[in-house]
């Protein structure tokens, strides 16, 4: 960063795969309940579920990361997902994002290594 004349400017971009979310479409369309591992260094491999909107953002963080300002309040599967299932995800923040004019905004990036194991058969 460099600071002078009262002005922080970030000199680091985020990345340039980071999608931004207007509505839920936008992420993968995988919502039936599925198991996953999450491995962290230094740690036992765990196992968690996820479904619906949780499973669609857990995917979409394991395909790229995500801007967090969106429609569709990302944060309230984020949040669950760090505290409930140990998930890393990080929330980078950045300044000047030209496409909206915000001065500040976060982008979500998976830390977590997550594979997919199993999706549940769900009787119709």
């Amino acid at each position: 960063m460099i600071i002078g004349n009262n002005r922080t400017t970030s000199i680091e971009h985020p990345p340039g795969n980071a999608l931004r979310v207007y509505r839920w479409a936008d992420l993968p369309n995988l919502t039936t309940p599925a198991l996953y591992r999450v491995t962290d260094p230094g740690q036992e491999p765990r196992k968690i579920y996820a479904s619906k909107h949780k499973r669609q953002v857990l995917e979409g963080l394991m395909r790229s990361p995500l801007y967090a300002a969106s429609y569709c309040r990302l944060s309230d599967q984020v949040l669950p997902l760090r505290r409930d299932d140990g998930v890393n995800i990080e929330c980078k923040m950045y300044r000047g994002d030209a496409e909206t004019g915000r001065q500040k905004y976060g982008i979500y990036v998976l830390v977590s290594q997550v594979e997919l194991i199993s999706e549940r058969e769900v009787a119709a």
